[in-house]
Order: C-alpha cells, then structure tokens, then sequence
C-alpha cells in the first residue's frame, strides 16, 4: 500500500519518525557544522543561498558564475581546454 499517514503508529512502526511531518528538519540537516545541508522552504533555501553569494563575492570570492565552482575544476574562462594524455604516455595503461 501507500505511505501511512503522517504521525500514525503504522507510520512509526514502518518508518520511525517522520521529522518533516513533525515540522522538523532532517537530522543530518540539523546538525551539519559546516551548515552545507539546508532544508525548508523554497523561498528560505533561495534566501539563504543568495545572502551566501552575495557575501562570497563582498569577500572577492568566487565572482560572478564562479560561485559553483567552475573556474577552479575547469580553469578560468577563454583559458584553452586541457590535452588528453595519450594512452601510451600513461604508465601501466595498456
């Protein structure tokens, strides 16, 4: 069948706790340190997200799309793409 309903023994018996139904967010969120894992409402993650970049580039970090990360795997932009090294320049490759 279905899910049981919210705050039902069955539920409990199944599941354990249903933190959302309580209005709670999920444990791992709640106790994340470094504050990486957030939850609740759209509008509250986009607020939160937005006053995170817009401190992040205050700073002179990660400006404009840099804030995903981008530069730092791939390289800053107009910067030539990176050269696959042949198979036979790889040690043990076959």
């Amino acid at each position: 069948g279905g899910p049981e309903a919210n705050g039902s023994v069955a539920e409990f018996e199944k599941y354990g706790r249903n933190r959302l139904a309580e209005g709670k967010l999920p444990l791992c969120a709640e106790m994340c340190s470094t504050k990486a894992l957030i939850g609740g409402d759209s509008e509250v993650i986009s607020t939160i997200y937005s006053q995170r970049v817009a401190i992040r580039e205050a700073n002179g970090k990660y400006p404009g799309s840099n804030i995903f990360g981008w530069s730092s795997a791939y390289g800053p932009a107009g910067s030539p793409a990176p050269k696959p090294t042949p198979a036979d320049k790889i040690p043990g490759a076959k």
